[in-house]
């Protein structure tokens, strides 16, 4: 059976009524997020904020990561991940 892709049917992703989703979700490849003048990227173990697509690793780009149970926010600074 083939499967359809929620994209093709109407009405399919409820956007006005609060949802639960239980359990864990694994991703391969990183997850980006975009709508605004940054990217938001899920990859690893950070969320980074990017200026263009598929690009990490560019001169003012930030990143938010967990390091021994505290938060560590670091921008890139052209050659290395910094904390401001």
């Amino acid at each position: 059976m083939d499967r359809i892709k929620v994209k093709q049917v109407e009405g399919a992703m409820d956007l006005s009524s609060g949802q639960e989703v239980t359990g864990t979700k694994s991703f391969s490849a990183p997850q980006q997020f975009t709508g605004g003048p940054t990217i938001m990227v899920a990859y690893q173990d950070a969320m980074y904020w990017c200026q263009r697509e598929n690009i990490l690793e560019e001169p003012g780009n930030s990143r938010l990561r967990v390091q021994e149970g505290s938060l560590i926010i670091e921008t890139y600074n052209g050659e290395a991940w910094v904390t401001p």
